[in-house]
């Protein structure tokens, strides 16, 4: 337990170090609300778009907000919740130097800085910040570079060139569809704000941190420190997170919520421009702005839990299907699909049904090679859709990179004429539906701010079907079975109260291991000065025992002469160290004294011991034998699901000497078998919802390249309840 703690103190040091590479904020005291461990906490992120003079601006930009989110953490929540504050949001803002001034929100950190912005927030919203965090744009570049970059989905085509005699703004050039965004191009899809709306703004750069968690959040525990330096050198805190309790704090309000899952508040506001002021803004009454405020704190209403075979039986409900917005996709835009295919590697599949709202717009079709790890090029597609509104786009996807980190850990999957969907939600919004098939994955990504409801996004994947070759044009819709999806509740994690408990425990041992060694470290001593006086007298036994050998006559003369005359009667002796005699009654005083101080460090012994005991029972208790081997295969890097290995080729015993391979390696495999029909060659490693950090970890114990990918439901069938599958193909 103390080793346990002292790895926690570490980190937390470690942290505040890197957290140091940064000047600390700098707030008057009582600015920001406190918070102990686990309580709930309120975080405030900024953007700051501050920069030198630039093309297009003729003068250097001031300390300017051009994003500020609050994320809010409370233990007692089923998720995380993230909430943009419209920075074009009209408020009156309390100015130092110009007194009350009507404009723009972001326009606070602009005449107050930080100060000044979380007092508007505590004025406008009523809402208390416990920590700030704050970024500038060439930071931030240079922090994704630092990562590795984020696989991203840009949702349209962004262009602007800066020409003289036209507006004069922030220059992009983004193509749509899934990749890899590096620094500078990140920087240009989070930063542009022109073309959409202020809600279409704050999705955008709420979905790419979201990218961001989702990539590097399964990696981060191998690579903290890292991601600490990165976060450390990128990131400007307040002075509370530049402490070891204010460290502690928060991380013991994230050890309460692990496992949470983050959820999209969406700031409600007037999107027409409010008149009589010079502000281009947008406004919010005092109920929208409640409301907001009360759905970032509280949630909505929480329905009751919905199971996958729910799911199903709603999405075969005809009439439901009926009330969706869809309309069938016209024959010149399927035409157009079929040639985008040809070139193409793989089957292209295409939406038969698109929004109604958005089928005015042509869409815009788009193929392309993606780089997965280690250089290696995947061919993919994108065909881009209007969703009716500004700024809306929705995309349909294809590509033969199956394990790409767009497919972790889908919350839910359904069947829908004889095909698996995976579902990927955003708070109770569905955001992604994907399917793998033909030896390709694919998926429709929701609008930004997830403008489809869900069973329209989920009815527009179940109408993308194969366009080109034998399977030509198809100039009418097929019937729809697919209507709407219960909202997806995700279950709340049950290890929270082992894991504070846990935490708290190590630091309480860690806090009392002080006070217990005191005591302790003196009787060492003691015992290490009784154990050199042992030493030496073996070593006088010896040499007297060796001269008695010798000449017996003469030792016990010398022995005789050498003893002390026996003391009169009442008179002490002098002690061995040369103390002043001591009397019966201060011996027996001394005596008693010695029992009681044996008796009070025995009783703190116990007390500690049992403390320990009992939290560690705590931790323990319910972690049946099986699940205490699971931890220990994870400490090791070592796939702990069920895993199978079928042979779909006419090699006989290829699955067997696979399998002796793996369980060279502790990996465990439960079943070997055959699997007929299969298609695709290679060696694939198919994985069951929420298993695909399992099938990671397999990688690296197989021979030669595998393919990542969600398992079908025949090779599932033909693994029994194999979680993880390994297919050589």
């Amino acid at each position: 337990m103390g080793a346990g703690a002292n790895f926690v103190l570490g980190e937390v040091h470690t942290l505040r170090d890197a957290l140091n590479l940064s000047s600390a904020l700098s707030l008057p005291s009582g600015s920001l609300a406190s918070a102990g461990w686990g309580d709930p906490q309120t975080l405030l992120l900024v953007g700051d778009d501050q920069r030198a003079l630039t093309r297009y601006y003729h003068v250097a930009v001031p300390p300017h907000a051009n994003e500020m989110i609050l994320v809010r953490i409370d233990p007692s929540k089923p998720y995380i919740s993230m909430m943009s504050i419209p920075r074009e949001l009209q408020v009156t803002i309390d100015t130092p130097n110009q007194g009350p001034i009507t404009t723009r929100f972001n326009y606070a950190y602009t005449a107050g800085g930080i100060p000044l912005l979380v007092s508007t927030i505590k004025h406008t919203l009523g809402l208390s910040v416990n920590h700030v965090m704050v970024i500038t744009f060439a930071r931030f570049k240079r922090a994704v570079d630092q990562m590795g970059c984020v696989y991203t989905t840009v949702d349209r085509r962004y262009f602007h060139v800066n020409v003289p005699g036209t507006d004069q703004y922030q220059e992009i050039n983004l193509q749509p569809g899934y990749q890899d965004l590096c620094g500078a191009a990140a920087l240009q899809f989070v930063s542009y704000r022109h073309g959409d709306t202020s809600l279409v703004r704050d999705a955008r750069d709420q979905s790419f941190l979201l990218d961001v968690k989702k990539q590097y959040g399964p990696t981060l525990a191998g690579n903290v420190h890292q991601f600490e330096q990165i976060f450390g050198r990128a990131v400007q805190t307040d002075r509370g997170l530049h402490t070891n309790s204010g460290i502690l704090n928060l991380i013991g309000t994230m050890i309460s919520s692990a496992g949470r899952s983050v959820r999209q508040v969406q700031f409600q506001v007037n999107l027409v421009p409010a008149g009589g002021t010079s502000c281009s803004c947008v406004t919010a009454g005092r109920g929208q702005i409640a409301a907001s405020v009360r759905s970032f704190l509280y949630g909505s209403s929480t329905p009751e839990k919905e199971r996958t075979a729910a799911v199903a039986r709603a999405v075969h409900d005809r009439k439901a299907v009926a009330r969706l917005p869809l309309v069938p996709t016209g024959s010149s835009e399927l035409a157009q699909a079929q040639t985008a295919a040809a070139g193409m590697p793989f089957r292209y599949e295409y939406p038969r049904v698109q929004d109604r709202g958005g089928s005015v717009v042509s869409p815009l079709l788009r193929d392309y090679l993606i780089h997965g790890p280690g250089g290696l090029a995947y061919p993919i597609y994108v065909d881009v859709f209007s969703a009716g509104q500004l700024g809306q786009y929705y995309d349909v996807q294809g590509t033969s990179w199956t394990g790409a980190p767009l497919f972790q850990n889908p919350q839910q999957t359904v069947s829908v004429a004889r095909r698996t969907y995976y579902l990927f939600y955003e708070s109770q919004h569905l955001n992604v539906v994907g399917w793998t098939e033909h030896g390709a994955a694919y998926w429709v990504r929701n609008s930004l701010s997830n403008s489809l409801p869900n069973g329209e996004l989920l009815a527009i994947a179940e109408q993308t079907r194969p366009v080109g070759g034998s399977v030509g044009i198809v100039r009418s819709p097929v019937a729809l079975n697919a209507a709407s999806v219960p909202a997806f509740i995700p279950p709340t994690p049950k290890t929270n109260l082992r894991q504070l408990l846990g935490s708290l425990g190590g630091l309480l041992g860690l806090l009392l291991f002080p006070l217990l060694a005191i005591p302790l470290i003196k009787r060492r001593s003691e015992l290490r000065a009784l154990r050199a006086q042992l030493n030496a007298t073996s070593l006088v036994e010896a040499e007297l025992a060796s001269s008695f050998a010798r000449n017996p006559a003469k030792v016990a003369a010398a022995l005789a002469a050498s003893a002390p005359a026996a003391p009169a009667a009442g008179v002490a002796m002098p002690s061995a160290a040369g103390s002043p005699p001591v009397g019966p009654a201060r011996r027996a005083h001394a005596a008693r004294h010695r029992r009681r101080r044996r008796r009070t460090q025995a009783t703190a012994l116990v007390a500690v011991a049992a403390l320990a005991a009992a939290v560690v029972f705590v931790v323990e208790r319910g972690q049946a034998p099986n699940q205490r081997a699971t931890h220990a295969l994870a400490a090791a890097g070592i796939p702990s699901a069920p895993i199978a290995v079928l042979n779909a080729t006419t090699t006989q015993g290829a699955a067997g000497r696979l399998t002796q391979q793996l369980r060279s390696h502790r990996v465990k495999v439960w079943l070997i078998g055959d699997l007929s029909g299969w298609q695709h060659p290679g060696l694939w490693i198919l994985y069951a919802p929420g298993q695909r950090d399992q099938a990671a970890q397999l990688v690296r114990f197989v021979p030669g390249r595998a393919t990542l990918a969600p398992i079908d439901a025949s090779t599932q069938a033909a693994a029994g309840r194999s979680k993880v599958v390994v297919v050589i193909g």
